[in-house]
């Protein structure tokens, strides 16, 4: 025991020595887990049937977390001026990728929607990666720019990156990058008549864009009432709401879900949640919700020592926090039912190549400004002993 003390200790101390939260790498590590076993847990008896093979989707998910790791240890290599020295290019790349996702032969359409790059081994949700580069340009260009005296122009290449990912049929992923960007104002003190004048002038697009495709004004029907429409709209929520209040408060068991026997679309991904709900119950559920404040709280008070050292990187991790959580709380609200369906996993746990190389993508640029804020320290604290 005295063994096993001392090695967790020495693991504690060889992140403590590079600058690395240990806390918020554990709290990673859990959601991960997590993510893993429920994934295998709603996948395997579709997964049986489909592939006749009920591990198949463990095994790509355990693929992408393995590249997922590579892709993290690559980044946290990077230094963070180049994400600064080439912001321009980033938010050209942001709005190409969005485009090609149109080019015959390379663009991917499901279900009537165009969002997806064919890769060959795997395809790329384009509107995941351009919200990403988007946030780096917007981060340099506030510190060599007044972000108030700027900010109708950096909303008109928004509104630019909003329309393209419209045309992909990707209402929730621009409602995703809409709602991050008008907290990402408040939070860094922009002027009320700024934020009012681009809100307002976004009502009545995103309203006209509900009303005229009706199967988004169905979805928000269904919102309102979904057993107006029980085996229509209103089927994904009715049936993620029963996921959730046969779970009780100890669940029915791993494994023991009735909702993912094929009742429950996209039970792996959009509302792992419910099965979550379902099979372990009230009380973990509300084990995970702390689980995922803690991490939040853990990068937002990262963020303000960050401002401190460098006003870029404090703009980075910002960004990233808000990305990250707000789409965690529109997959709750959707999976109980306060938010309309939208096709939105949740952060480390749900299945989906993209999304989880994304987590470990922002993963990687935070440690690597937690390894540059305690090199800014030592550097500050070594020069102050010199003199």
């Amino acid at each position: 025991m005295t063994m096993l003390v001392q090695k967790i200790r020495q693991i504690f101390d060889f992140f403590d020595n590079r600058g690395l939260d240990t806390l918020f790498l554990a709290c990673i590590s859990s959601l991960i887990i997590i993510g893993l076993v429920m994934v295998t847990s709603s996948t395997a008896d579709f997964a049986a049937t489909k592939f006749s093979n009920p591990l198949f989707f463990f095994k790509k998910q355990l693929i992408f977390i393995l590249l997922g790791l590579v892709i993290l240890y690559v980044l946290s290599h990077i230094k963070i001026d180049f994400y600064y020295d080439y912001g321009q290019l980033f938010l050209l790349f942001s709005l190409i990728l969005s485009l090609l996702v149109h080019v015959p032969g390379l663009g991917v359409t499901v279900n009537g929607a165009t969002r997806w790059i064919n890769l060959g081994f795997f395809t790329l949700q384009a509107s995941e990666v351009s919200r990403l580069f988007f946030f780096i340009w917007l981060s340099g260009y506030i510190v060599r720019n007044d972000f108030n005296k700027h900010y109708l122009k950096i909303f008109m290449f928004l509104s630019l990156l909003m329309i393209i990912i419209v045309f992909q049929r990707d209402f929730g992923s621009m409602i995703l990058l809409f709602s991050s960007f008008i907290v990402f104002s408040f939070l860094l003190n922009i002027k009320f008549i700024n934020l009012f004048k681009v809100i307002s002038l976004s009502i009545i697009p995103i309203i006209l864009l509900v009303i005229l495709y009706p199967y988004r004004l169905q979805r928000l029907l269904a919102f309102i009432n979904p057993w107006s429409d029980p085996q229509g709209s209103g089927y994904q929520i009715i049936a993620s709401q029963i996921a959730l209040s046969s779970g009780g408060y100890f669940g029915q068991g791993l494994g023991s879900s009735m909702q993912k026997l094929f009742y429950l679309p996209e039970q792996y991904n959009d509302f792992i949640l419910a099965i979550i709900g379902e099979e372990l119950g009230f009380i973990f559920l509300i084990f995970l919700l702390l689980l995922y404040l803690f991490l939040f709280t853990r990068i937002m008070i990262f963020y303000k020592k960050t401002k401190k050292i460098s006003e870029f990187s404090s703009n980075l991790v910002l960004s990233i926090v808000l990305l990250m959580m707000i789409q965690t709380i529109i997959h709750i609200l959707v999976n109980v039912g306060l938010f309309p369906t939208k096709g939105m996993g949740l952060p480390f746990i749900s299945y989906g190549g993209t999304n989880l190389l994304l987590m470990f993508t922002y993963i990687g640029v935070l440690i690597r400004v937690q390894i540059e804020n305690k090199q800014s320290h030592s550097q500050a604290t070594h020069r102050g002993l010199r003199q």
